[in-house]
């Protein structure tokens, strides 16, 4: 995690220095800028799986995927190494942006660990892997290789003083916080607003808070679980 954190801190500091935000306080990361200016790749977008399933893809060499632009007919899309393809769902009207976010970087990510250890990336180069982001966590196999590219999309998105300025700007630093949209609706919203001007889900956020310390309880699924009164052993 350490190593994880390391490569992140260095992938940020590079993306202060680009031309485009040299001499400005940034406070929240694009990914968009990040992957194109940063890192040199290209995004396309399509349908990219005819159930949905897949958010986005990418691969370390040359080879040659499905997409569904059109359902009845598929085409090959054939990636060169340093393209992302992002399901063009994710960029529709009323999307989620923190799914796009998210998707976009895990992608960036799996490029981010190829140029660092590319001879650890040669055996996926020689067999064509393909690097899925895919709707559910089941989807992806719990492979170890996406779990260290979803934490490194965390800290890469979510840098740790970025996260602490942004919680002293939507007056959320300084006391234990508490997420729940019942019994403290104040901290919730500005919680909430604090994750929209970050980019990125709800979800996503108060994980990293927990990560960094920074989260007392999470009651983002069940506000109602703070009132709930659990019988002692031998009470029933």
């Amino acid at each position: 995690m350490r190593e994880i954190e390391s490569i992140a801190r260095r992938v940020i500091t590079a993306y202060r220095k680009l031309p485009s935000l040299a001499g400005r306080q940034v406070s929240m990361v694009q990914p968009e800028l990040l992957v194109r200016d940063l890192l040199g790749l290209s995004i396309e977008y399509h349908v990219l799986s005819a159930n949905g399933n897949i958010l986005g893809l990418t691969s370390c060499g040359e080879v040659g995927v499905h997409i569904y632009d059109n359902p009845d007919h598929p085409e090959y899309f054939f990636l060169d190494g340093k393209t992302l393809l992002v399901d063009s769902s994710l960029i529709a009207g009323g999307a989620n942006q923190g799914r796009y976010h998210f998707t976009l970087t895990h992608e960036g990510c799996h490029q981010i660990f190829q140029m660092l250890f590319p001879k650890e990336y040669a055996g996926y180069t020689s067999r064509r892997q393909i690097h899925y982001c895919k709707s559910s966590p089941a989807a992806d196999g719990g492979y170890w290789e996406e779990w260290r590219t979803n934490i490194l999309t965390s800290f890469v998105l979510m840098p740790a003083d970025m996260v602490r300025s942004n919680l002293e700007a939507f007056g959320l630093y300084g006391r234990p916080l508490m997420l729940n949209r019942v019994f403290a609706r104040s901290d919730y919203d500005r919680f909430v607003e604090m994750a929209d001007y970050m980019g990125v889900s709800k979800t996503a956020l108060s994980i990293r808070l927990k990560r960094l310390g920074l989260l007392r309880a999470d009651y983002l699924r069940n506000p109602y679980a703070l009132a709930d009164i659990y019988p002692e052993e031998g009470e029933l």
